[in-house]
């Protein structure tokens, strides 16, 4: 692939090659919301933005509105149940997990 600038990039990781190499269950508590995450987020990006940012409860609400749009395959009820895991697991007060650099570099599609 090329950049704007016709300087060709290197080629990317396959994304799910790297995923499959990480313990999910170690990142991903246990928890009501774990699979609208995992089924829903990974649509149009890796989990990797979700876990590394740790958002706090205000930030994590903005974005439930930034995304509300991209995720209509969920009701709203759903839509509210994986914000209320987003913010009970992923928060600045919890650690970042330790992730391959090769699945760090894969953070969007879009």
């Amino acid at each position: 692939t090329e950049t704007g600038s016709g300087r060709a990039m290197p080629p990317q990781p396959d994304a799910k090659t790297v995923a499959d190499k990480v313990n999910l269950d170690e990142i991903f508590p246990p928890g009501e919301g774990r699979d609208l995450v995992l089924n829903n987020c990974q649509n149009c990006h890796t989990f990797v933005p979700i876990v590394v940012l740790q958002m706090d409860s205000d930030a994590w609400t903005r974005n439930s509105i930034d995304h509300r749009e991209r995720v209509t395959s969920l009701t709203d009820e759903e839509f509210k149940t994986l914000y209320t895991y987003l913010r009970a697991n992923f928060h600045p007060g919890r650690p970042v997990p330790k992730l391959p650099k090769a699945l760090l570099d894969t953070w969007t599609s879009y």
